[in-house]
This record gives structure tokens, C-alpha cells and sequence, in this order.
């Protein structure tokens, strides 16, 4: 009786087990897909920052992407390439005031 008990909650702590890595994997997945959206955003404003009449309509919407990310990561790493992006976009726009 006390091997069937054993078996059960080690069954149990296997599961929980996985489920983390589960979670983990979802949140990692979760935090790269609201970077590749502010990524997408900010790479258009710099690939088009040699013409500022471009790119400045574009800055807004790069400041917006990333603001959102910032509200839906969790990962320090996430917030420190958010913070690289912004960086980016900034000095696009103080060469396109």
C-alpha cells in the first residue's frame, strides 16, 4: 500500500514537473513573440531612417510596440532588449525631429 502511495505521488510530482517546463516554454514563447512585433516595428524605422519622411511617421508606432511588450514580458533579458530597441528608435528620432 505505501509503494502504490509512493508511485502515485511521485506520478503527481513528475507531472508538476512538466507542467512548469510546460509553462516556461509558453511564456518564453509568449515574451519572443511580443519582441519580434516591437523588432518588426523598429527595424522599419531603421532601415528607412536615411529618409526621415519616412521613417518619422514610423517612430510612433515603434514606441507603441515596444510599450506594449514592456507590459507583457516577464524575463529580465526581455526588458533589457526592449530597452536596446527604444534606444534605437530614439536616435532615429533625434536625427528626424
Amino acid at each position: 500500500m505505501q509503494r502504490i502511495l509512493l508511485v502515485i505521488l511521485l506520478g503527481l510530482a513528475i507531472a508538476g514537473c512538466k507542467d512548469r517546463r510546460k509553462e516556461a516554454v509558453e511564456k518564453v514563447d509568449h515574451d519572443a513573440a511580443a519582441i519580434r512585433k516591437a523588432s518588426a516595428a523598429v527595424n522599419a524605422v531603421i532601415r528607412n531612417s536615411p529618409d526621415c519622411t519616412v521613417a518619422k511617421p514610423l517612430i510612433p508606432e515603434a514606441y507603441q510596440r515596444i510599450d506594449e511588450a514592456l507590459q507583457v514580458v516577464d524575463a529580465p533579458a526581455t526588458h533589457e532588449t526592449l530597452a536596446a530597441l527604444k534606444a534605437q528608435v530614439d536616435r532615429v528620432a533625434e536625427l528626424c525631429p
